[in-house]
């Protein structure tokens, strides 16, 4: 995929945001609220976050397919992908996963034992890790999902599951390494932006602006993965 391509499945995904912006506002809110709220379980809430994120993105991805095909999104229609072949959860749960084992270790290695307890105890009772140390811990685990960016569009897309999504999935990479790069320093520019806003505005605003922007900018990068995952795998958005 070159810079023309990549800059056409951005039309894209705006032209399919843009059809039905309310909706697919509804979509991303209700993923959030969602995935964010079984970090309230313990000890396990971390991980179950990550997984299930990793399976309900394929679900939203199949809505834009959907929505490309002409059908108007639903709100809830994510959740079809739980409903899926394990094959295909599996994979889609650990390319979720593995970043995140990227980033403890990384953690781990760089800040001790402590800095990972966040993550594997009670949310409400463990501090997180230091500010800088959590930005580099979530660059960290962006760089790690790279490689693997392409596996929700081989389930979704392609209809593989397991070690033939896997697959197909990284060889796709090298290929796409513009695209794979573009989306890449998006996803980090926007942690890096985010994370840097208390130091500049008062806590309750910077806070407020993260929500406000969090939303559109999921949005977009649902749709932009759809989009150029189509152009991979030859879909047509």
């Amino acid at each position: 995929m070159n810079l023309a391509h990549f800059l056409l499945a951005a039309t894209d995904a705006a032209a399919l945001l843009a059809a039905h912006p309310l909706r697919w506002l509804a979509v991303v809110l209700t993923f959030l609220v969602a995935v964010e709220a079984l970090m309230l379980i313990p000890r396990i809430g971390f991980v179950l976050k990550v997984a299930v994120a990793g399976v309900a993105t394929a679900g939203v991805m199949a809505q834009f397919a959907g929505a490309a095909a002409g059908q108007a999104p639903s709100v809830l229609g994510w959740l079809a992908a739980f409903t899926w072949p394990v094959g295909e959860q599996a994979v889609l749960a650990l390319a979720a996963l593995l970043p995140f084992a990227f980033g403890v270790a990384y953690l781990q290695w760089s800040q001790g034992p402590s800095a990972t307890r966040f993550f594997f105890g009670r949310i409400r009772r463990d501090a997180p890790p230091p500010r800088d140390a959590f930005l580099r811990f979530k660059v960290v685990m962006q760089l790690a999902s790279l490689p693997l960016i392409w596996v929700t569009g081989a389930v979704v897309l392609q209809g593989l599951s397991g070690l033939s999504a896997l697959g197909v999935a990284l060889s796709a990479v090298g290929a796409n390494l513009l695209a794979v790069a573009l989306i890449g320093l998006m996803a980090v520019g926007f942690e890096g932006l985010t994370a840097r806003l208390p130091a500049v505005l008062p806590k309750p605003v910077a806070l407020a602006v993260v929500v406000v922007s969090l939303l559109p900018f999921l949005g977009w990068s649902f749709a932009l993965l759809y989009t150029t995952s189509a152009q991979v795998f030859g879909a047509g958005a």
